[in-house]
């Protein structure tokens, strides 16, 4: 249980990074097979949906400045391209990251 929370953590911590099951588990020193079982045990989650869940959540709040283009908030949340950003996010949201950004954009300006 220890191990799944040790996953979890460098999930939080490093999300940003080029993370991978194996370098997960590399850093854990444990094998990469055993590490996912005991992570979906326990968190009823694939260490790479759990990734992408916590990239996602970040480009969500990233996405509410305007500071930041489409490619800055992929790159920033650990995403190389910004079509498999959008298709991560999508698949996550239900909606593109400009639909998401829209209808955030909008309900925060109607409740102010």
């Amino acid at each position: 249980m220890a191990l799944a929370y040790k996953a979890q953590q460098i999930i939080r911590t490093q999300f940003h990074l080029p993370l991978t099951t194996s370098g997960i588990a590399a850093e854990l020193h444990c094998n990469a097979d055993y590490l996912g079982r005991v992570y979906r045990r326990i968190f009823h989650l694939t260490l790479t949906e759990a990734i992408h869940r916590q990239r996602v959540m970040t480009a969500e709040k990233m996405l509410i400045s305007d500071s930041f283009s489409l490619t800055e908030v992929a790159r920033r949340c650990g995403f190389n391209a910004v079509g498999y950003f959008r298709q991560i996010f999508r698949k996550h949201t239900g909606m593109t990251p400009a639909a998401w950004k829209r209808r955030y954009c909008k309900e925060h300006i109607n409740s102010t």
